[in-house]
């Protein structure tokens, strides 16, 4: 009998709790740690309405969780004005109301202190650095992790795998031996396609991310009991 070339492949995550445990663990940030990606989402969804004009929800579909440089084209193309112009105005908005209310999502900063107790934890993230940073702090992170991998740092944004690869240097791991957590569908394939372990947690309506294991919320009850049976590797 031959295997069927189009099944996933096997994941310690198939089985929940899992026997596995990781080397280290890398988070997304928006829309799985904090909910500024809803809020970047009703931030685009609202200067589209100014221009009257709304976007196919296939292509909102594909730059959720993109790199701002994407979005941005997309937008520009919808509403017909210079993407640089449309640039400074959606991130000048943005900027202005980043780390203003920063609402941690069910379950992310519990999930991240527990295992930055026991493993290395690095965040990877499309925002850039200055974005990234400010978030991480507005959320009390930025002493708990090890490693962050903003936009600048890579040469390629997500859905790439750069971003993933570098996060897992930086942690002085193997990507097989890591364990990623993202919301959404761009996020999920460059985790994929670095080579981690992966669950999905999607906060935003539309996005199916495809991961070994996928959970409705970091407040799972099975994934923090998983978490405190792991070893410490401090």
């Amino acid at each position: 009998m031959t295997s069927d070339p189009l099944a996933p492949a096997a994941s310690p995550l198939d089985q929940w709790p899992p026997r596995w445990a990781p080397t280290a663990v890398i988070f997304d940030c928006d829309g799985l740690l904090v909910d500024t990606e809803g809020q970047w989402v009703a931030l685009q969804e609202e200067y589209l309405a100014r221009h009257d004009v709304t976007l196919d929800p296939a292509i909102r579909r594909q730059i959720t969780g993109r790199a701002v440089e994407q979005v941005v084209r997309a937008i520009a193309a919808a509403v017909g004005k210079d993407p640089y112009l449309v640039g400074d105005e959606l991130t000048s908005a943005h900027r202005e109301h980043v780390g203003e209310t920063l609402t941690p999502l069910p379950g992310a900063l519990e999930t991240v202190r527990a295992i930055a107790a026991v493993r290395p934890v690095a965040i990877a993230s499309n925002s850039p650095r200055e974005v990234l940073d400010t978030k991480l702090a507005g959320l009390g992170l930025t002493e708990l992790i090890d490693a962050s991998i903003g936009i600048e740092d890579v040469a390629e944004p997500k859905p790439a795998p750069d971003m993933y690869l570098a996060a897992a240097r930086a942690l002085g791991a193997d990507p097989a031996d890591c364990l990623g957590f993202e919301d959404s569908e761009t996020g999920a394939d460059a985790a994929r396609a670095a080579g981690l372990q992966l669950i999905a947690v999607p906060s935003i309506p539309g996005q199916d991310p495809r991961a070994p294991r996928r959970l409705t919320s970091l407040a799972d009850p099975v994934l923090a009991e998983w978490i405190s049976a792991w070893d410490s590797r401090r």
